[in-house]
């Protein structure tokens, strides 16, 4: 009898481990990516939303609204504080829709930014354009 020929398959466990590794830390860049997208998305429309709250309302204890540049810098601190930069700002004002047939005074607040892709060095040149937006009826005419 003739001595069976024993086949290694060592280096097949090798090259399963690097495409599956491949696969699974690819799988989670895109994950945090996606998270990180739709967190600037969210902070975006959140950052409208006070820019526009500050602006719909008089200042504390008097019947005068905050001025263009009140709002932007309102917008940009909470941009600031969730470390937003690059963005544009936009305060529309006044916009007067009817609702029921009455007339309303609102300010809409725009916020733009240009989002990069930075965890996959594959899509680094990708880029999208996110905006957030707030529309809110003034408290008092101006």
């Amino acid at each position: 009898m003739s001595p069976k020929k024993r086949t290694t398959e060592a280096g097949t466990a090798i090259v399963e481990a690097a495409l599956t590794l491949l696969l699974f830390f690819t799988l989670l860049m895109a994950i945090m990516e996606g998270g990180r997208f739709l967190n600037v998305q969210q902070t975006l429309t959140n950052a409208a939303r006070e820019g526009a709250r500050t602006a719909v309302a008089p200042l504390t204890q008097t019947s005068t609204m905050a001025s263009d540049g009140e709002i932007e810098t309102e917008v940009r601190r909470f941009l600031d504080a969730a470390r937003v930069s690059g963005a544009t700002v936009t305060v529309q004002r006044p916009i007067v829709i009817q609702a029921n047939g009455v007339p309303m005074e609102c300010t809409r607040v725009t916020t733009s930014v240009t989002y990069q892709v930075f965890s996959l060095a594959a899509f680094s040149n990708l880029s999208v354009n996110l905006t957030g937006e707030a529309l809110m009826r003034n408290e008092t005419s101006p």
